[in-house]
């Protein structure tokens, strides 16, 4: 049961989100960038750190994240690849932004990175869409309705495409700015 966030939730999250993105790289440094990952489709579940700092890539950590964000229905000689540092930064703002309304619940990837074989097979898919190139990610959050998902990735600085799916997930990408429904 999805349920929807509450004005007050809606403005605490995004007073929080404000907080995060407003204050300086130093008085952050103090904790680790983690994002949680699980995987829909293969069960696994990964909680990491990917900068120590905020303005380096911390490599094990964000070599474990692009792993979840692989594609998962090849071969991993072709299907493990970096995904973009933009995409990881986002996802983990919208985490951040849902930990700010009280919600404390991982990031279920549905779709990441997609070799273009696998993006062929799905129906709908763009010819040259951004999950080919590591920048794109279709996702849900345990208990989350997807109208308020996709406000809170719009609301996102780092925030390239959204698309609002109502039927079960919430595309972002690290493209160009734009929104639509599927």
């Amino acid at each position: 049961m999805c349920r929807h966030l509450s004005r007050g939730a809606f403005l605490a999250g995004a007073g929080a989100a404000a907080a995060t993105f407003s204050l300086p790289v130093r008085s952050r440094a103090a904790e680790p960038y983690m994002l949680w990952l699980v995987r829909q489709d293969t069960g696994e579940t990964r909680r990491e750190p990917f900068t120590l700092d905020g303005a380096t890539i911390y490599k094990p950590g964000y070599y474990q994240l692009c792993a979840m964000l692989r594609d998962a229905h090849v071969d991993p000689s072709i299907g493990d690849v970096q995904v973009s540092i933009r995409l990881v930064e986002t996802l983990w703002a919208i985490q951040q932004y849902l930990a700010g309304a009280g919600i404390r619940e991982p990031i279920i990837v549905h779709s990441g990175y997609r070799t273009p074989q696998t993006n062929a097979q799905i129906e709908g898919a763009a010819p040259h869409s951004l999950h080919m190139y590591g920048e794109a990610c279709d996702f849900d959050v345990p208990g989350v309705s997807m109208y308020d998902l996709a406000n809170i990735a719009w609301a996102c600085p780092a925030t390239g495409g959204v698309g609002y799916y109502p039927e079960g997930w919430v595309h972002v990408d690290a493209g160009p700015r734009r929104w639509w429904t599927g």
